[in-house]
């Protein structure tokens, strides 16, 4: 194993992708039982609710906790982008007698100062980033309080970036990964590379250890990823059918269904690219608009949309990576015992 996991103590390198919207510390925790580094999503937790999450966290496991940030550039409301995307959203509005009535403001979800304090007393063993990095001050911070930095690179060049901001590990995120993709600069296409293609190439690149995310949901996947560079994996989708996932009976239908589903990387639901199940609002209006709000404000506008269609997936994000039939639901502690095996080379 990789001193990068040894040096945490881990047990094995396998990280639980942190999902914000879709667990709380119970799935972390129960990775953390049987051998995995359990993930904390922090988007959108306040941080009495972080603090309360990593103190029941270290109360029922002595494993390695990663908790997690989002680190995008806050924007302010622009009411003439919101416009551009309400006229996308008229029909509809026009189809089910809305009108945009909804909170015009929502909650930013990126890293501050006041959160900084809260890791810096934490002490985490890991603190990821998606979206980048947080500023000098706050990353300097952190990485005093004793925690290791990793963050998520969608290319070469965002690896290259990340190695010369110091972080001990790279995540490389292909576009078969579930929910977000963590691209941070502008200029490069973060939808082509496949995860292994991705590992190879960023593995060859920097010097730091390679994290592979993105259709890694078996022992197959798991030492695909090794044998291409990775010194451990990353595993999101594969947790969310256990019983410890915090999901909506509806995404777990369209997991644990039969059906014939796609996945697709569309910003119709953010304003950034994720990876979800296909629906009506992706047919319609994306994959990719470029009329869509800047992210979060985008998911303000969806509001009156899923409530008006209850229990239909018309205008909701079911989140899912590509490879969202391999494994049946069962328990978390489970799916880790199962995967460990990959990592018996010897």
């Amino acid at each position: 194993m990789h001193p990068f996991f040894e040096s945490i103590g881990a047990k094995y390198p396998l990280i639980q992708a942190p999902m914000a919207g879709a667990q709380d510390e119970e799935l972390a925790i129960a990775v953390s039982q049987s051998g995995g580094i359990g993930s904390i999503p922090c988007a959108g937790l306040t941080p009495e609710r972080l603090k309360a999450s990593a103190d029941r966290f270290h109360k029922a496991t002595s494993g390695p906790v990663n908790l997690n940030f989002f680190c995008h550039k806050v924007v302010e409301r622009d009411p003439q982008r919101e416009a551009i995307w309400l006229r996308e959203l008229a029909p509809f509005y026009d189809a089910h007698a809305l009108t945009p009535d909804y909170p015009k403001t929502g909650f930013s979800r990126a890293l501050d100062e006041e959160m900084v304090k809260v890791v810096c007393t934490l002490n985490p063993a890991i603190a990821s980033f998606h979206f980048g990095l947080p500023k000098t001050e706050y990353l300097d911070r952190i990485r005093t309080s004793g925690a290791k930095i990793i963050a998520t690179a969608t290319t070469i060049k965002e690896a290259l970036f990340l190695e010369e901001q110091g972080c001990d590990a790279v995540i490389a995120q292909g576009r078969e990964a579930g929910g977000h993709q963590g691209a941070f600069l502008a200029s490069e296409n973060p939808l082509r590379q496949s995860t292994m293609d991705l590992v190879h190439q960023i593995s060859s690149a920097v010097v730091i250890p390679v994290i592979a995310a993105g259709g890694i949901a078996d022992i197959v996947s798991i030492r695909a990823a090794i044998d291409a560079g990775a010194s451990g994996v990353q595993i999101g989708t594969r947790f969310l059918k256990s019983p410890e996932a915090r999901i909506t009976p509806l995404h777990r239908s369209f997991l644990e269904g039969n059906e014939d589903l796609d996945t697709e990387i569309t910003n119709v639901f953010t304003g950034r690219p994720a990876r979800g199940f296909v629906n009506k609002l992706v047919r319609e209006l994306g994959p990719i608009n470029p009329n869509v709000q800047t992210f979060p404000l985008a998911i303000s506008a969806l509001a009156p949309l899923k409530s008006a269609t209850a229990g239909t997936a018309d205008f909701t994000s079911l989140w899912a990576g590509q490879n969202w039939k391999t494994g049946d639901a069962k328990p978390a502690k489970q799916i880790v015992k199962q995967l460990s095996t990959a990592f018996d080379l010897s």
